[in-house]
């Protein structure tokens, strides 16, 4: 059976007693330690007890499948289940599983982790329609995923975050579940003592304010402010920030306006509009954001996004220097803002 993504947490922290086998895999490797991690805790207290828990590689079931079976059916010398980790490639060992599950129930759970596995894979395929086995995918965390998991983390340390806190690590934080958990134990061993997690505590510790400092520069570019434009320009040519971050960052800017606009023409207040963007707009540029919905139109915004792409491809194909280019282009859509 599949453990849907909404359930899967619930399921790998108290897997049902019926289940012997569970297979967890995709493209998200952090996430996948986590729920093979928590799996394996279900039934014992200690995942390096050799006399509770056994590891297998896909290639030593593969050469001799009889010993998942033999593993499997072992007997704690504690008492109780034990587990079986088996860690595969791509290997196929459906012959191995087929033994294992025709065989009277073990006295163990099963856990086998595998990467990203694809429909037509054969233990994927084995697994799925067993009755007494389940499979998990693990895929890159979304903004509700992620915010949840900042959530869960939070209270295993006994802290909350404030929702601003939580809106910047949403928008800042990677996809790969184990990074986010190293970045949000790092900040929250940063704020010591206090019981919730400010802004300001987020933004010292996750990137080093080096993306602030570029919402800075495009929302100075959106918003025609030259002289604050311009110190910025400067200060991400000494910092090594690439150009194309900054255009990249300027076509999701505007892409998030265009989407905004388009909110506002179904009826939305500009504040509505703004408040229904995902990832959230930082309190800190509420204001310029809506600003800069009067300044940007429909045809404007797509006659940016156009400018921007052009330029990256300049950056990509011409030769000539990439700050150059980025930083012309930026000033060009300054410019256009001051002129509307």
């Amino acid at each position: 059976m599949k453990v849907s993504a909404r359930n899967a947490e619930a399921f790998s922290a108290t897997p049902p007693p019926d289940v012997r086998a569970v297979l967890v895999h995709g493209r998200d490797a952090g996430l996948i330690h986590e729920r093979v991690k928590k799996l394996g805790h279900s039934v014992v207290a200690d995942l390096k007890d050799p006399f509770q828990v056994s590891e297998l590689s896909g290639s030593e079931v593969k050469s001799d499948p009889a010993r998942l079976c033999d593993e499997a059916a072992a007997q704690s010398l504690m008492g109780g289940k034990r587990v079986v980790f088996v860690r595969l490639g791509g290997e196929d060992i459906t012959p191995a599983l087929t033994t294992l599950f025709d065989s009277e129930a073990p006295g163990s759970l099963v856990i086998l982790e595998a990467g990203d596995l694809a429909a037509s894979s054969a233990v994927r395929k084995f697994m799925e329609k067993q009755d007494q086995a389940a499979v998990i995918a693990c895929y890159e965390d979304n903004n509700a995923s992620l915010g949840n998991f900042i959530a869960e983390v939070g209270r295993d340390h006994a802290v909350s975050f404030s929702r601003d806190a939580t809106d910047y690590l949403v928008a800042h934080l990677g996809s790969d579940r184990m990074v986010s958990r190293r970045e949000i134990e790092k900040l929250i061993l940063y704020a010591g003592e206090k019981p919730e997690i400010s802004l300001e505590d987020a933004i010292a510790v996750i990137g080093d304010n080096g993306a602030l400092s570029i919402e800075e520069i495009i929302y100075a570019a959106a918003s025609g402010d030259r002289q604050v434009l311009e110190t910025g320009l400067s200060r991400a040519a000494s910092e090594g920030i690439s150009p194309i971050a900054l255009l990249r960052a300027a076509q999701r800017h505007f892409h998030r306006l265009q989407m905004a606009a388009a909110a506002v023409t179904q009826g939305k207040s500009p504040a509505e509009a703004v408040k229904s963007l995902r990832p959230p707009v930082l309190f800190l540029f509420t204001d310029r954001f809506q600003s800069q919905l009067r300044i940007w139109t429909a045809g404007r915004l797509d006659a940016a996004l156009q400018i921007l792409t052009e330029a990256e491809l300049q950056c990509k194909s011409t030769g000539f220097p990439d700050r150059s280019i980025g930083e012309r282009t930026l000033l060009r859509l300054a410019q256009v803002a001051r002129a509307a």
